[in-house]
């Protein structure tokens, strides 16, 4: 694997020759010495608001409660996906522009960690809070595997978990159906799904027994990729254990890959919808009634907390874990995360240690028992603080729904993280995505998107 070799060679380089060579309004980055009052003054780029309304709510309120509490000024970049995927972040970094602290999903970062731009936890991680860490080591225990490719064991900070792609169902349609949400969900591998999807949809109230979806920012990251790190562990991730090749044309994802597209071409258990459908568009499917059941994100809980409460908290609509796999797994997991920079040049050592000062409080903020607990009710992904799930299923939302109880079941076992790859974007989305879509169009067949996407991907990126 010389390319490899290569690669981790520049990585180390990198990483311990800083950042050089930046320009740009340093005033933008660092907010001068501080703010009215004494107070610091800092640049945070925030993603975890973009998620849902009850995100969005949570976030807003939580800076204004901190910058109250401890006399400083956050200068929000409120961001989408977009700005991270589609390379905003880092021209802005690039051009000398950079926050002190950003918040963001794993597997989209890894742009910003190979050229030395973020800090490794290691560095700093003496400066958290002794009760958080110890509630939350099993966490950074599973997240190293998200930075295998990389030379420290740790470069961000989980929040939240959104493990695997847990199933979501309409209770009532289970019942008017003849089916038991009891017995009969969540379906125990491929063949029950089919039994079950086939039942809803020819009983059932929904017009829709399953509905799978192939947007491009979809197709391949929740459904799918549950199923086959589940059945084939690395083999099943988009990259292998040591990030020298990709693995979609194995047999793993060519099997998978061809039963999912087969739900709606074969089958016929989905909408023709399901080309150009969102994991998003699907859960409001589910909400209106002309979809049973599907597979997707947990984030979806805060979409049905903005749109359907009444539903979460009588049980209407219930979560429950995917199956376990082969590989002895139930799916694999990312994280919501929240990083600290490293200083770049032109900016005094003091100003930014007091910047950074700042930042771990924040930090601080977010492990806390307090915001944990709002982890799933808003940021709806398992909070990696463990001490505070047991109280949690008091809360009829998470409770009457299975939400709790569903990602606890995923958890166990788990052990594959999303790869915070340079390339994930192209991996997982930019390539990829388009190539799966049209197998589900019916363009192309299942096993050709997963060697064409292996084929450009091994042609177009360092690997």
């Amino acid at each position: 694997m010389p390319g490899e070799t290569r690669r981790r060679q520049f990585i180390k380089a990198a990483g311990i020759g800083g950042v050089t060579g930046l320009s740009g309004c340093i005033s933008n980055i660092t907010g001068g010495n501080g703010s009215g009052g004494g107070g610091d003054s800092f640049e945070y780029w925030e993603y975890f608001h973009s998620q849902s309304e009850v995100a969005k709510t949570l976030m807003e309120s939580s800076v204004k409660e901190f910058e109250k509490n401890h006399d400083v000024q956050m200068k929000m970049n409120w961001s989408s996906w977009d700005d991270i995927n589609g390379g905003k972040w880092k021209n802005n970094i690039q051009n000398g522009n950079r926050p002190v602290i950003y918040d963001s999903t794993n597997s989209l970062n890894g742009q910003f960690i190979e050229p030395g731009w973020v800090k490794p936890v290691d560095e700093y991680k003496d400066r958290l809070s002794d009760d958080a860490l110890k509630n939350v080591k099993w966490a950074f225990d599973k997240a190293q595997s998200c930075y295998r490719g990389f030379d420290a064991k740790l470069y961000e900070i989980p929040v939240g978990m959104e493990v695997g792609a847990p199933f979501i169902a309409r209770a009532d349609h289970f019942e008017k159906a003849g089916l038991s949400i009891e017995d009969d969900f969540p379906p125990k591998n491929y063949q029950d799904l089919l039994r079950v999807a086939k039942r809803l949809q020819e009983k059932g109230p929904g017009d829709h027994g399953f509905q799978i979806y192939g947007a491009q920012g979809d197709v391949t990251d929740e459904a799918l990729v549950t199923w086959t790190a589940s059945e084939g562990g690395y083999d099943g991730m988009y990259l292998d254990k040591d990030w020298s090749d990709v693995t979609y044309d194995n047999d793993v994802w060519k099997k998978a890959t061809k039963r999912y597209v087969d739900i709606y071409r074969k089958h016929g258990l989905s909408s023709d919808k399901a080309p150009t459908a969102s994991n998003e568009g699907v859960a409001q499917m589910l909400i209106d009634g002309s979809v049973s059941m599907y597979q997707g994100s947990t984030k979806d809980f805060g979409l049905f907390r903005s749109r359907a409460e009444k539903m979460l908290k009588d049980g209407t609509i219930v979560f429950g874990p995917s199956w376990k796999g082969k590989a002895g797994n139930r799916g694999e997991f990312f994280t919501q995360c929240i990083a600290l920079m490293r200083k770049p040049d032109g900016v005094k050592a003091n100003v930014w240690k007091k910047h950074e000062d700042t930042a771990i409080k924040w930090i601080n903020k977010l492990l806390s028992k307090e915001f944990q607990k709002e982890v799933p009710r808003s940021l709806a992904t398992l909070p990696v603080r463990k001490d505070v799930w047991g109280s949690l299923k008091n809360d009829k939302a998470l409770g009457n729904s299975n939400f709790i109880s569903t990602l606890e079941t995923t958890v166990e076992g788990m052990e594959h993280g999303w790869a915070s790859h340079p390339s994930m974007n192209a991996i997982q989305y930019n390539i990829a995505g388009p190539l799966f879509q049209e197998a589900v169009r019916g363009k192309i067949t299942a096993e050709e998107a997963c060697t064409r996407s292996a084929k450009q991907l091994r042609n177009q990126i360092q690997l």
